[in-house]
């Protein structure tokens, strides 16, 4: 299924009912109240992008962008996601392209899972005030509360 028709039963199982795309065709979904992941569908190469910020990029050295190439390379230490920088303000961003073909809804919830955890992980490693703040966070959706944004 594509992520637009699995879209519903997600919004519905997570609890914030039926969500839809934007004009642009992008959705946001705000994790624990600090995650902020947005989901934009490629119909050019039937992909889902997912990404989200993860702090600012004008406060890192270059010991620290040297770390995060390092291990986005190839995905090696980001489970398949990478870094990028988004201009105005400078915002560190991970990012993830993914297949736009899920079996279930089981299937979108291990993906998302996955790369919230890396979020999680990346933000704390960044030193991020939101992911020092909850040390005991867990990679579960059901542990999460998800609002559109």
């Amino acid at each position: 299924m594509k992520f637009e028709e699995i879209l519903g039963e997600f919004t519905e199982k997570i609890g914030i009912g039926t969500a839809g795309l934007d004009e642009d065709g992008s959705i946001a979904l705000l994790f624990d109240g600090e995650h902020d992941i947005t989901f934009t569908p490629n119909a050019d190469d039937n992909s889902i992008l997912l990404h989200c910020e993860i702090g600012d990029a004008g406060n890192l050295d270059k010991e620290s962008f040297i770390k995060l190439f390092r291990a986005s390379l190839l995905g090696a230490e980001t489970g398949g996601a990478a870094f990028g920088v988004q201009a105005d303000p400078d915002r560190l961003v991970l990012w993830k392209r993914h297949d736009n073909d899920f079996a279930d809804c089981a299937m979108l919830e291990k993906v998302i899972n996955a790369f919230l955890a890396q979020v999680m992980f990346w933000k704390e490693q960044l030193g991020s005030p939101s992911a020092s703040e909850n040390e005991e966070a867990s990679s579960n959706l059901s542990d999460f509360m998800a609002i559109p944004v």
